[in-house]
């Protein structure tokens, strides 16, 4: 779990310095390995890491760019990416690779970028 959870680290700060180049990405959540079933029966050994990188630039605030320049940088790492259109002010590209999952997200209200992952399911 913990090789599973530092490359979706590394993976998510590398593509919030890719997007915001000059801004140190900064990890705003990262509690570690969770049971996601456990509020439900609290049974078996199934783990997940959830982890969130905040980025941007509050100088020159582009939602749009920021989303693409995502997408971007996840498809050269060999993720597959999917951009959502634009739902009132906000932006978003889904990508998947190996059973991992991140989703970016920028608002036309707000100058930073959220990246949250999610490491695949381990039993």
């Amino acid at each position: 779990m913990n090789a599973g959870r530092e490359y979706l680290r590394a993976e998510l700060i590398a593509v919030a310095e890719t997007v915001v180049p000059g801004q140190r990405p900064v990890v705003t959540h990262d509690p570690g390995p969770v049971n996601p079933g456990v509020l439900f029966d609290g049974r078996g050994p199934a783990t997940v890491c959830r982890i969130t990188v905040e980025t941007g630039d509050p100088k020159s605030p582009d939602p749009t760019a920021a989303v693409t320049a995502a997408a971007a940088a996840l498809r050269a790492r060999g993720w597959t990416t999917e951009v959502q259109p634009p739902e009132n002010g906000h932006h978003r590209v889904s990508a998947q690779r190996d059973g991992y999952d991140i989703a970016v997200h920028a608002w036309t209200t707000d100058w930073r970028i959220t990246l949250t992952g999610e490491t695949p399911l381990a039993t």
